[in-house]
């Protein structure tokens, strides 16, 4: 095959054949897994009218992004594993590697929308109620554009896409010494990495931020509060209906006790902190090396790359599609409890659970929060409640 390769193309060569095979079964494997997980998050959002919110929109965006990732570049590696050699020729090079890169770099870019989502839920407990369908769709288009334009320039001279790894794959060209296409590599990693990393970083720490102080300020309101037992009257979710369709439960806050509101701020504190670590954990282990990868040809290593290292880094991405959309809908109640109906083994007591923790944030009535004492107290209250789906 024709193929624009690596200048370490003479190693390829001497990769046992049970490197490629290995190689084309973690592939296949990924691929398969992939499907059912990225599939399962798709179908669960169409079955259930309850879910198919606006907010909801990235998520399945995201499953629809890492699915296409899969079924266009672990196809196509999977059949050239087995093969030993790249099959389908400078096109198919260039195919999977725009695929690869629409995909992929437009899946991260969902990930820092997401993240701008539910710090938009935590400043204004009722964001996700006020976003519409079209402006969801409009923030998707923009996505899908800003993860094109990094990855098409090579289709046009600048920069082009060749062979990596056991020559079956592609990619950019990340060791060309050429300026210009240093450039293009400095450019693609700023802003198809960097600049989405930042803003997911960022976001979920003013998350946790924003968490902890309000759970601090509720503790100190409940030990300054008056001794009488107080009644509020919330909205209580029925995860078949809407708003309209919602009773009324009456909760009840004593000031000699740890009240609900403060014992869930702090489930939702812990569970957000460890949604957090997970999310940016996966997000940095599976493009993090591979940007770094791109940085340490650019700045003259060539050295430290090798046909091995390359093929292990571009498997991490495709691992973290497999998964990527099952962590973000479990972080979510709604999500969470579909799923777990599906696959009763993921959490037995998802009942029990659920009714210990009823209180819904997306469905508030909250036309007795005039009874508490100040705004400052409303605003922490309805935080609180509405915050526990949104993150």
């Amino acid at each position: 095959m024709n193929v624009d390769r690596f200048w370490y193309a003479n190693q390829t060569a001497m990769v046992p054949a049970v490197w490629h095979y290995a190689s084309g079964i973690v592939s296949l494997l990924c691929l398969i897994i992939g499907i059912v997980c990225n599939g399962l998050v798709v179908l669960v959002f169409i079955k259930n009218e309850v879910l198919q919110r606006p907010r909801n929109y990235f998520l399945i965006n995201l499953a629809i992004t890492d699915l296409g990732l899969l079924l266009t570049n672990n196809s196509q590696h999977v059949i050239s594993s087995f093969k030993k050699q790249w099959v389908f020729g400078q096109k198919g090079c260039n195919f999977y590697s725009v695929c690869g890169g629409i995909f992929g770099l437009t899946s991260i870019a969902t990930m820092a929308l997401i993240s701008l989502n539910r710090l938009s839920a935590v400043n204004d407990p009722f964001s996700s109620l006020k976003l519409s369908a079209r402006s969801t769709l409009r923030y998707l288009v923009c996505a899908w554009i800003y993860g094109s334009i990094w990855i098409l320039p090579p289709l046009f001279g600048w920069n082009r896409f060749i062979l990596e790894g056991f020559g079956t794959s592609c990619t950019f060209d990340y060791v060309s010494k050429d300026l210009y296409d240093r450039l293009f590599i400095l450019i693609l990693v700023t802003g198809g990495f960097l600049i989405p990393l930042s803003i997911i970083v960022l976001s979920y720490s003013s998350i946790l931020m924003k968490l902890s102080q309000r759970s601090c300020a509720l503790i100190l309101q409940s030990e300054n509060g008056k001794k009488d037992p107080t009644i509020y009257n919330f909205n209580d979710l029925n995860p078949t209906n809407e708003i309209e369709h919602c009773r009324v439960t009456p909760i009840v806050f004593d000031s000699n006790d740890e009240n609900h509101i403060i014992q869930q701020m702090r489930r939702t504190e812990i569970r957000a902190t460890r949604t957090v670590l997970l999310i940016c954990t996966v997000f940095c282990l599976a493009w993090g090396p591979y940007a770094l990868m791109a940085l340490i040809s650019l700045f003259g290593f060539n050295h430290l790359i090798n046909a091995y290292t390359t093929s292990l880094l571009g498997m991490l991405t495709k691992v973290a599609a497999c998964i990527n959309p099952i962590i973000y809908a479990i972080s979510l109640n709604g999500f969470r409890e579909q799923i777990a109906s599906h696959i009763k083994c993921i959490h037995p007591n998802i009942q029990e659970q659920r009714q210990a923790s009823k209180v819904s944030s997306s469905y508030l009535i909250h036309k007795n929060l005039s009874n508490l004492p100040n705004n400052s107290s409303r605003q922490q209250t309805q935080s609180a409640l509405m915050i526990r789906d949104s993150i």
